[in-house]
């Protein structure tokens, strides 16, 4: 093997990590986006803080391409009941329902209504760079 292509090879890697990066976050920021568009369509109390929606965030995850989307956390965690000390993230019961309150999803289904056009828009940006080494 030459060493042009030794070298090509070998520092492929940290390029493509370097140029999908950024790719990936921004898939990460539309879909949390999307989230926050369909929690602002399902909020209807005039209690509601806003909190929800503000917590759906994007974080970096362990490495270079990997973004957490998330919901939920330190400010939606209350306690169950004043005074009982047991927390209780209303997020999860937004999402998922409760005994008395319907669910009213916005996280999981957004996700799966977007998935195949964010892993689209990563693999058309895997191929753009691949193209262009």
């Amino acid at each position: 093997m030459s060493d042009d292509l030794e070298a090509f090879l070998a520092a492929l890697p940290d390029r493509l990590t370097e140029q999908l990066s950024a790719v990936v976050r921004e898939q990460a920021e539309r879909l949390s986006q999307a989230q926050r568009e369909a929690l602002q369509a399902l909020e209807q109390s005039p209690d509601e803080t806003g909190h929800l929606e503000e917590s759906c965030v994007v974080v970096p995850g362990s490495n270079d391409l990997e973004f957490i989307v998330q919901a939920g956390g330190e400010l939606t965690t209350k306690e169950v009941r004043d005074g009982s000390g047991v927390p209780y993230d209303y997020a999860e019961g937004f999402e998922f329902g409760t005994s008395r309150q319907p669910a009213r999803p916005f996280f999981f289904n957004t996700y799966e209504a977007m998935r195949d056009d964010l892993q689209k828009a990563i693999e058309d940006a895997i191929t753009e760079i691949l193209d262009n080494e």
